[in-house]
């Protein structure tokens, strides 16, 4: 029988959740916080003839920080086929079937955590960054140098709210953070603290209470002898000083916790201060990938570096989203960029490649290498890499 695919009703929110804990696991008493609290105008999903769902995507709307300005986003978070209907192309057509809806809303591109790559690759999405745990001996972290005068106290949940504004000051000068909805606040960081230990670090010349820094970690448990393993949460600090004051607080319960769990970018600063280098230290890896919705508006809402000045003329292929298809003449200069219709369409690109480029992951070179661009033109391989240079994106949040 024909299944009937369209955005969910409130009646369709049960049996929807009951696809995405068949298909994640997830606990079947989390209903209000995964699905009745967004509601149902962001889910997208497909129906049998009994009125249950069989498949189901679900949007989180959210900003995220490229080029220092916030591109407005969405990620998907989850997808999901009963497994009784799986490998029919349901997951690519309750993915697919949000750009249109996503586009009307202004969000120009979108994010998600892919268990299957060439499914998502498959409707336009590419690579865009690494998500990894490490095992970090707490040793090495408790013997990070600097920062010795820098006061670092514990926190409660009056500091709640200074650890989101510290965050917030932070994250636009950070490639690929997001700007967080209280929906993943509420998950990370709840107001009650409840099972996190937070560490805070003041700012003292400022004119009001502000939080200069934050670690926030929970305990584990561990194989015997020892009684626990310190997963870090997030640490947060744009002062070298403070941030080795953080990370020490974090490596300190050695005698008792010898690792620390990191779970985040594949670099992050404090690796180039550590004393020593741990052959063990990648757990496991995810890396998240990105499309763009409205290629135009997308190109127009990030920043870019002021010195680059380029014109290419662009040929990009999206089966997915018709708007985005045919030729386009890609300007940069004084940090910015725009997409305007026409050119000679020189440069060949996918939309999974374009997205890639555009969010700072992979080189035109390596795009071209991959199959993901086309040109005769190899000169235009370095200005495109100029036009989209930068820090890789680096992405906190599993959403």
């Amino acid at each position: 029988m024909p299944l009937e695919i369209r955005f969910a009703t409130t009646d369709d929110l049960p049996s929807i959740w009951d696809v995405f804990v068949r298909g994640f696991d997830f606990p079947p008493d989390r209903f209000q916080e995964y699905i009745a609290d967004s509601g149902p105008a962001r889910v997208f999903a497909a129906f049998d003839d009994s009125g249950r769902a069989v498949a189901a995507s679900r949007l989180v709307e959210f900003g995220q920080w490229f080029g220092g300005k916030r591109v407005p986003m969405a990620g998907f978070s989850p997808i999901a086929v009963a497994p009784e209907r799986r490998g029919r192309g349901l997951g690519r057509s309750v993915t697919a079937g949000q750009f249109g809806d996503m586009r009307e809303r202004g969000e120009v591109a979108a994010g998600l955590f892919p268990s299957s790559v060439a499914l998502y690759r498959s409707v336009g999405f590419e690579l865009a960054g690494g998500y990894v745990e490490r095992r970090v001996p707490s040793a090495h972290l408790a013997a990070i140098t600097g920062g010795a005068e820098v006061i670092v106290r514990p926190g409660g949940p009056n500091d709640v709210a200074g650890v989101r504004a510290c965050y917030t000051r932070i994250a636009p000068t950070r490639h690929g953070h997001l700007d967080r909805p209280e929906e993943l606040w509420r998950r990370k960081v709840p107001d009650d603290l409840s099972g996190l230990h937070l560490y805070v670090v003041d700012e003292l010349t400022a004119p009001a209470p502000t939080i200069a820094g934050y670690a926030i970690y929970r305990h584990d448990k561990a194989r015997p002898p020892y009684d626990y393993t310190v997963r870090l949460v997030e640490l947060m600090a744009d002062d070298p000083d403070v941030a080795a004051a953080l990370w020490r607080v974090v490596g300190s319960s050695g005698t008792q916790a010898p690792d620390v769990l990191v779970t985040g970018p594949p670099d992050d600063p404090i690796y180039l201060r550590l004393p020593a280098a741990d052959p063990l230290a990648v757990r496991s890896e995810i890396r998240w990938m990105v499309r763009l919705v409205d290629v135009a508006r997308g190109v127009a809402a990030r920043g870019y570096r002021r010195s680059t000045r380029a014109r290419i003329d662009l040929e990009i292929v999206d089966p997915h989203a018709s708007w985005n298809a045919g030729r386009w003449t890609l300007d940069a200069a004084d940090g910015s960029a725009s997409l305007e219709r026409g050119g000679a369409g020189t440069v060949e690109m996918s939309i999974g490649g374009l997205s890639s480029l555009w969010a700072g992951y992979a080189s035109a070179r390596t795009l071209a290498a991959a199959g993901l661009l086309r040109t005769a033109d190899r000169t235009l391989l370095d200005d495109l890499d100029d036009i989209f240079a930068g820090a890789p994106p680096v992405l906190l949040d599993f959403y």
